[in-house]
Order: structure tokens, then sequence, then C-alpha cells
């Protein structure tokens, strides 16, 4: 009887070691995800490029034939940025319409919250196994579509987890992004002179020619006129 009870245990003592060693290789895997996936993004401050380094490491990870990613100006109600790899050059239309619809509708805004589906309310493609929204600003949103994974499993809380955590990281380096265009304008209208300064000179330039003639006139009349 002992002797079967410490098998038991020695069986249970297994079985949460392997529980353990598959929770530790899932997290080594998370981070270096993380790592590769935060090394591309970060490497350029073109936001095209950020996207399009962001997709194919993602899709690597997972495992995924297509996926996209579409940025969105909300008070413009515009969507400024689209990456899709994978997809047909057909689909891309469809697949803007329904970014377009998810990020502004919402109840669908609300159901993508905490990194929940968007596709169970059906706007999505069947080839669109997962989609994720993100928010970069108050003014600028984004979504993340991925297919079926190769191996056929469906996404479960884990993948979920990951891809919430790289998204936080690519929404800081789009931040950093916007920051630098938003720089390199700023040093563009100071190089380039104001419109009120350059209007102002070219009148005052045309006010000193009317001087000039007004005393080359005085000049030329002044012979005629009495010193007195």
């Amino acid at each position: 009887m002992n002797l079967q009870a410490e098998i038991e245990q020695l069986r249970a003592s297994l079985t949460k070691a392997d529980q353990i060693q598959t929770e530790l290789d899932r997290r080594v895997f998370s981070l270096k995800t993380l790592y590769d996936v935060s090394k591309d993004i970060y490497s350029s401050v073109d936001t095209e490029t950020i996207l399009r380094n962001f997709l194919l490491m993602s899709m690597g990870n997972f495992g995924v034939m297509e996926g996209f990613i579409a940025l969105l100006d909300v008070p413009a109600s515009k969507i400024m940025h689209f990456v899709s790899l994978g997809f047909k050059d057909s689909d891309e239309p469809s697949l803007r319409d329904c970014s377009m619809r998810a990020l502004t509708e919402d109840r669908l805004q609300e159901s993508g919250e905490n990194g929940k589906e968007l596709k169970q309310h059906g706007i999505f493609p069947v080839a669109v196994e997962c989609a994720l929204p993100f928010t970069i600003v108050n003014d600028f949103s984004g979504l993340l579509g991925l297919g079926p994974k190769i191996i056929g499993e469906p996404y479960n809380e884990n993948d979920r987890e990951l891809l919430d955590t790289l998204l936080n990281n690519l929404v800081v380096a789009l931040k950093n992004a916007r920051s630098f265009e938003e720089i390199k304008q700023l040093n563009k209208d100071l190089l380039a002179p104001p419109v009120e300064l350059e209007t102002a000179l070219s009148r005052l330039r045309a006010s000193m020619r009317k001087v000039e003639i007004l005393e080359s006139v005085k000049e030329n009349l002044s012979k005629f006129v009495p010193v007195t």
C-alpha cells in the first residue's frame, strides 16, 4: 500500500514537472518572439516598414500564410495604412472595408476589447481566423488580421496573450514613428519661409520701390522749383 502510494505520488510529481516544463517552454518561446519582433520593428521609423516587418514576424512565429494590418485615421474615417501578405490583390478592397467596419462600429469595438476575436461577427472572410483591434492614440486605431495556422490548431488564450503583448510593442513603435514624422514636418516648416513673412517682405519691397521712384521724381522736379 505504501509502495502504491509512493508510485502515485511520483506520477503526480512527474505530471506537475511536465506541466511546469511546458509552461516554461511557452514563456521562453514568447520572450524570444517578443525579442525578435521588437528588434525588427524598432529598426525603422517608417510606418509602412514597421507594419510589414511586424506582420512578417508574427505570421512566421504563428505559422500563418495570410495576414494583414490596417491603420485607421478616426476623425477622417479613412484607412491610412494597409499592409497585406498572402492574400490575393482582389481581396484587399474587401479586407479594407471589413477593417473600417470593425474599427468604426461601436458594438464591434466593444467586442474586441482585451483581445477578443472579431471574426465571430461574420464581417471577415473565412480566410481570416483571428482579428484583433488595437489603439495607438485617441484618433488613430488599428486592426491585425491573421489567417489559420498551417498545423490546423485554433488560436488559444496563450496565443491571444502573446499577440496582445506584441501589439503593445507595435503601438510603441508606431508612436515613435509618428513623433519622428511630426519632427520632420516641423523642421520642414522651419526651413521654409512662413507665408505671412514672405507676403510682408513682398509688400515691403514694393513699398521701397515706390519710395525710390518718388525720390527720383523729386530730384527731377527740384530743378524747376525755386530755392525759397
